[in-house]
């Protein structure tokens, strides 16, 4: 089987879609597109080449250098700001602990946008002499990063699903060890899961790129590449977000329902209040979540349409060739959605969260308890060690008097229990 190398970098059009799909072929006719190859034959390649548009090259350009390269830069700064707030948080939680790991996914994922796409289309010359090492590095560590991101939102997800539905056994189900161990499983299960990608390209001749014949294997492009690539970064983890975050939502409502009644039972002001900021501290944490994980759903809808596009021009070649314009115009979309998805984490919890908003000015603002200038923490060191100590016994109290009414109430009470299981 023949080895395909791509003569130019022109040729190689990974802003087009998602995927990151190469493109191959003579750079000088520029008449219209090849037809779609049959993967038996070696000496054809198993994609379109581009058809010049300069429509198109406008709207990428727009797309991924006017909008996508201050959105990921801005969201870099964004999401490692998230990290640190959430590192100085009182309350070390399994949520914030999900919340750090997505952050770090998610800056990943920025930075090889803007490594892969951004810079390529500003017209560094430099960097095009270099890009295709880049290219080389980031095309299947990309796969990991995004396939890592989207399972750390549905980890997320479980997480806060058990502590709201299922309260009292959250504590059980959801601990620090549990977490730690679930998030280094699903990084191991991403990363071998994209290792063939490693094996898809190579360097021609120092300059240029080499298909090599994997590429080229009728089986693995529809069995790994269209098939299980579907299944693994679009429709489990979607069908599962979306069943999960409806159930939440609906126990929400219902237990906002109840908590108005409950609380009229609740004589002693001082349970009262312990009561209502627990549940005042699990409503914020479990809004962020729900906010992040529709974001996540609508900026990967596109995403899942351009894969499913390209599978159906690789299945039906000949009968579908009409969709290759719709799929690269979608492909730029898709990325610019994929890249606010990563980058608009930290908006959300500034919009969600009071408490994230004190943590973060607390966090960077001189003479403040959670200050990281050396000298106000130790001033406040013993200070901030007591009222944390109170604020953890007050969050106990108010899991033990939410698990005492669900206990003694005939109605399935769904309160949320401030830390617990969090």
């Amino acid at each position: 089987m023949a080895v395909v190398a791509v003569n130019r970098l022109d040729e190689l059009d990974p802003g087009d879609e998602l995927l990151l799909e190469s493109w191959t072929g003579s750079v000088g006719n520029d008449t219209g597109p090849t037809p779609l190859p049959n993967l038996t034959e070696a000496t054809t390649t198993p994609y379109l080449r581009p058809m010049y548009d300069p429509n198109l090259y406008l709207m990428r350009f727009i797309c991924e250098v006017v909008l996508s390269l201050p959105i990921a830069i801005l969201g870099i700064i964004g999401n490692l700001l998230a990290f640190v707030v959430y590192c100085n948080h009182k309350h070390k939680l399994t949520t914030t602990v999900l919340l750090q790991a997505l952050a770090i996914c998610d800056t990943l994922v920025l930075i090889s946008s803007i490594l892969l796409r951004c810079l390529r289309y500003v017209g560094w010359a430099a960097y095009q002499e270099i890009y295709h090492y880049v290219f080389l590095a980031l095309f299947p560590m990309v796969y990991f990063f995004r396939l890592a991101d989207t399972w750390l939102t549905v980890l997320l997800t479980i997480d806060r699903f058990i502590a709201v539905c299922y309260p009292l056994h959250a504590q059980r189900l959801c601990t620090m060890r549990r977490t730690y161990i679930l998030i280094a499983v699903l990084l191991l299960c991403t990363f071998a899961f994209s290792l063939p990608r490693f094996f898809e390209y190579t360097i021609h001749e120092s300059t240029d790129f080499k298909i090599t014949p994997l590429v080229f294997d009728k089986n693995y492009v529809f069995s790994y590449r269209i098939a299980l690539f579907f299944l693994a970064a679009y429709l489990t983890p979607m069908l599962l977000l979306i069943v999960l975050n409806t159930r939440l939502v609906c126990t929400l409502r219902r237990a906002n329902a109840y908590r108005a009644v409950a609380m009229q039972h609740i004589s002693n002001a001082n349970k009262r209040e312990m009561l209502e900021m627990g549940n005042k501290i699990s409503r914020s944490i479990t809004t962020i979540v729900v906010t992040v994980v529709v974001v996540c759903i609508l900026c990967n809808v596109v995403a899942m349409a351009v894969h499913v596009i390209y599978s159906l021009q690789i299945c039906f070649r000949e009968e579908l060739t009409y969709l290759e314009p719709i799929r690269r115009y979608l492909a730029n979309v898709s990325n610019l959605m994929i890249t606010i998805n990563c980058g608009s984490n930290f908006i959300i919890y500034c919009m969600c969260s009071r408490n994230f908003r004190a943590v973060l000015k607390r966090t960077f603002q001189c003479g403040g308890e959670d200050s990281l200038c050396p000298s106000a923490s130790n001033v406040r060191k013993g200070s901030s060690t007591k009222r944390s100590s109170n604020t953890d016994t007050t969050s106990t109290n108010s899991i033990y008097l939410t698990q005492r009414m669900s206990l003694k109430n005939p109605l399935k009470v769904h309160l949320e229990n401030g830390d617990v299981g969090l």
